[in-house]
């Protein structure tokens, strides 16, 4: 199942889509790069998405105390989440190579996190951006 952004993903700031648009393009690299069993493409492509993730959450985070988001925590902890999981996927992935049973974990969790927190959790916080420049 590729993973694709729609502008229905859009959560109107474009600094932040613009970011989430590039997540989208690495984390597409990433899976097309487990599925052909690539160890050196996936450990620069993971170490990548680490590093991006880390600037993108930060901007991200940073936007939301600015705003006063009242859903922070809730928002910073599935960050803070995501970036856990990746380290043990990084952590595996250095210790026995990118084989078939990782390549299905990176597949289904990427998958599965990216598309329901940006649709989910970034698009609630689109919304009460919208409301307080209304």
């Amino acid at each position: 199942m590729p993973l694709e952004w729609t502008s229905d993903l859009s959560v109107g700031d474009e600094e932040i889509d613009a970011q989430h648009q590039e997540l989208f393009r690495r984390v597409a690299r990433l899976l097309e790069a487990t599925r052909r069993g690539e160890p050196e493409e996936l450990s620069g492509l993971v170490q990548y998405l680490h590093e991006y993730a880390v600037g993108h959450f930060g901007a991200e985070e940073a936007r939301m105390r600015g705003a006063s988001y009242p859903g922070y925590p809730r928002h910073k902890a599935e960050h803070d989440r995501f970036i856990s999981d990746l380290l043990a996927i990084a952590r595996d992935l250095d210790r026995k190579g990118p084989g078939a049973f990782l390549s299905l974990r990176v597949n289904q969790w990427l998958l599965g996190w990216v598309k329901e927190h940006v649709s989910g959790t970034d698009a609630e916080l689109a919304a009460f951006l919208r409301r307080l420049s209304a």
